[in-house]
């Protein structure tokens, strides 16, 4: 029998405990039963009480947002001040840095993307006058003036403050994105943002790509990432590694295999038709693609089902639904005010009036601003510091109140129907900034002394995120020793090498840190026999004429020994038993331009087989990738590959352009042993190291002191030895000091 899922339709049930007490109960009643009893009403009373003590509550918490929000956009202006002189001064180069990604992420804690968008910022608000002064009494929040200096001038500068008053942070983006829209009515002196739109990424569309698969194909893909920034001279984000990946694979793929255009011809018609879909020639939403073991990754059947595209199968950024799709906006400004304000969009309700008139600019002025009177690179490098570490408290603060909002639902008491409106509304936050935040607050439930770290300002932002897909309660303290001790170059090292080490060794791994100063060996090994075995029938044919023998890798490249069975053969006969019963227990994803993740998947047919689970046409992807890549003429200067093949000065990520540095000059008696070299950058070695701002002493690989920011007659900006953080002897800074002097 199924019953009903009301509790109160459900028959009486007259068997077990409860049986037992509702007949004692009704022959206590004299046979009356559940007449006999009244029912409990609700009182009405109590849920008003209720609902009066949760919209107090509300309001209390939305105060306290509403006041970190505006101290938060007040540090940004200090932070904007301060960066906009560094970097047009390029002054992180005084300071033993060639850029201002590599001292951001170093010394700031930040991207040096919130650098240059907060230096941008500020001078846009020096130009307008206005708009400062509402931004520095509050009137304005950082999305609202971000919005206005995007197209504003002096001339209209009043006319976009009035519409920033009577309208929403998104009906004014709305109409911004429709002025910039116009070519001839834009202003030649308004640079560009450089945030930019979240949603586009290269001009197109963004993303997300998903693909399920073992553990053990995960940890190719890490090896393969690596070897694709290595080969790129630079390091690479996941999505431009994966298009070097699918570049490669293209020009290897099997005989006879072809690469399918559809799919791409397909992506191209969905740009277009987003570009058309929102005013500004920008994508909404982020497209969510998922591929692997049970799920159809088809682009072109979902692109070209139809002229209207469903938005059912577009997730916004964030992992959170959209409360609805937006409406198409027409071709003037006027009718997208009165879209961006109609009943259909979830806006405030008192922002529901008819949309002011278009704003056009007055004058196509070039915007002149006087140079900034020169500063100290070290006294600019403190106050960006002391902003930075003013940000620290804030943003906690800000986190753990975000999370009592999302848990509860509050933004729904304001109107809001999702929390990305509530954000870019009420605080003036973007939707990217506040899931970060909250990503980073749950993660502090895993352990106290985390969360006392990150609270306290000791862990920066971008070594909190680094730490968190390894951090639990057990190796906590030490890999927050261990953030606090080394480069953020070396903490992504660490952290990569254990989650490389987990996928390939299984989860019974040690996820703590490596011993300090350790040398990473990669836990991966591919040879050119494994590539022919895990190819497809149409692949072990070209592949096997061009590896007659495998091809091991040496110990310098950082692999490791996998110490394979004296049978070859057994061995590949068992991996053959091993992945029928493979489990895809782990996923891979990126984020990036449709036309990369078309191309991948494009990659992904030719390797594929229609007899086997869909992960292994990435596995013999990669294993072709690793193998060609590894076994390149190695150079003739060993001491590059010692290096993994990029500059050793502590936070640099330079890749390409690299030099053999004598750490001790052999105009200076210094002899030509691979202790005394090491491997840095053209810029470290021309503009640093024989320029007096980085002194080098010890022996490579590991034991060599790094003084970054040289100057006379006071310690240096930073002293490392190899990566790792540490103090100079006092008695040996005062002597230098003296000579120096």
């Amino acid at each position: 029998m199924i019953f009903s899922t009301d509790r109160r339709s459900r028959p009486r049930r007259f068997f077990g405990l409860r049986g037992v007490v509702r007949r004692l109960r009704r022959s206590d009643d004299g046979g009356a039963g559940d007449a006999g009893r009244t029912r409990r009403q609700p009182s009405l009373e109590a849920d008003r009480a209720l609902q009066s003590e949760r919209a107090r509550f509300a309001a209390k918490l939305d105060l306290e947002l509403r006041v970190a929000s505006r101290g938060e956009a007040a540090m940004r202006r200090e932070l904007g001040c301060a960066a906009r002189e560094f970097v047009r001064r390029r002054a992180y180069r005084r300071l033993g840095f060639v850029r201002l990604g590599d001292y951001a992420r170093e010394r700031l804690g930040v991207s040096a993307r919130t650098v240059h968008a907060a230096a941008w910022l500020a001078t846009r608000l020096d130009a307008l006058p206005a708009v400062s002064r509402a931004y520095d009494r509050s009137e304005l929040s950082w999305a609202q003036a971000r919005a206005i200096c995007t197209v504003a001038i002096a001339a209209d500068e009043e006319r976009w403050l009035d519409l920033a008053r009577r309208s929403s942070v998104e009906t004014l983006e709305r109409v911004v994105a429709r002025t910039r829209q116009a070519d001839d009515a834009l202003p030649a002196g308004v640079p560009t943002d450089p945030d930019g739109d979240t949603d586009e990424i290269d001009g197109e569309p963004a993303v997300r790509w998903r693909f399920a698969c073992p553990a053990r194909v995960r940890a190719l893909w890490r090896r393969a990432l690596e070897l694709a920034s290595r080969a790129a001279g630079e390091p690479l984000a996941d999505w431009r590694a994966a298009e070097v990946v699918a570049a490669e694979g293209s020009s290897g793929r099997p005989q006879g295999a072809s690469l399918g255009d559809r799919a791409l011809i397909a992506a191209i018609r969905l740009a277009h038709r987003a570009r058309r879909r929102k005013p500004g020639g920008a994508a909404r939403h982020l497209l969510h693609v998922e591929c692997g073991a049970g799920a159809t990754n088809d682009v072109a059947a979902s692109c070209q089902a139809s002229p209207g595209f469903d938005p059912a199968t577009v997730e916004p950024p964030g992992d959170v639904s959209a409360a609805g799709e937006r409406p198409a906006c027409s071709d003037d400004v006027s009718a997208a005010i009165r879209t961006a304000t109609s009943s259909d969009c979830p806006v405030a309700a008192w922002d529901r009036e008819p949309g002011p008139t278009p704003i056009e600019p007055i004058a196509r002025a070039t915007l002149i601003l006087e140079p900034p009177a020169p500063s100290d690179p070290f006294a600019l490098d403190a106050r960006l510091a002391e902003a930075i570490r003013v940000l620290r408290t804030i943003e906690p603060r800000i986190g753990r109140l975000l999370r009592v909002v999302v848990d509860q639902r509050i933004y729904r008491t304001f109107g809001h129907p999702a929390f990305e409106d509530y954000v870019r509304e009420r605080l003036g936050l973007s939707a990217r900034k506040a899931w970060a935040l909250l990503k980073i607050e749950k993660a502090l439930l895993r352990s106290a002394d985390f969360a006392r770290a990150y609270r306290d300002g000791r862990l920066s932002w971008v070594r909190a995120l680094a730490l968190l897909p390894v951090l639990d309660r057990t190796n906590a303290a030490a890999w927050i020793a261990r953030a606090e001790s080394v480069t953020v170059r070396r903490l992504n090292d660490e952290v990569e090498w254990v989650l490389a080490s987990r996928d390939a060794l299984g989860p019974d791994a040690s996820s703590s840190p490596p011993p300090v100063d350790s040398r990473l060996v990669w836990p991966v090994r591919v040879t050119a026999a494994d590539e022919c075995r895990d190819s497809s029938s149409h692949a072990r044919l070209q592949i096997g004429a061009h590896a007659a023998e495998p091809v091991v890798a040496p110990a310098s490249d950082g692999i490791a020994p996998a110490g394979a069975p004296s049978d070859a053969t057994n061995r590949h006969s068992a991996s053959e038993r091993r992945e029928v019963f493979d489990v895809c227990d782990a996923e891979i994803r990126f984020t990036g331009p449709v036309s990369v993740v078309t191309l991948l998947r494009d990659v992904l047919d030719a390797f594929a087989d229609p007899h086997e689970p869909r992960w292994t046409a990435l596995e013999r992807l990669l294993r072709h990738v690793i193998t060609h890549w590894e076994s390149t003429p190695r150079h003739h200067d060993p001491v590059f590959a010692r290096d993994r093949w990029r500059c050793t000065v502590p936070a640099c990520s330079a890749r390409r352009n690299l030099h053999d540095h004598h750490i001790r000059f052999r105009s200076r008696g210094g002899d030509n042993t691979r202790d005394n070299r090491t491997t840095v950058c053209a810029s470290h070695h021309l503009h640093g190291i024989h320029d007096g701002t980085i002194h080098a002493t010890g022996t490579a690989p590991y034991a060599i002191e790094w003084r970054l920011g040289v100057r006379p007659g006071a310690p240096p900006f930073l002293t490392c030895v190899g990566d790792r953080y540490c103090m100079p002897d006092d008695d040996a800074l005062a002597r230098e000091i003296d000579g120096l002097g």
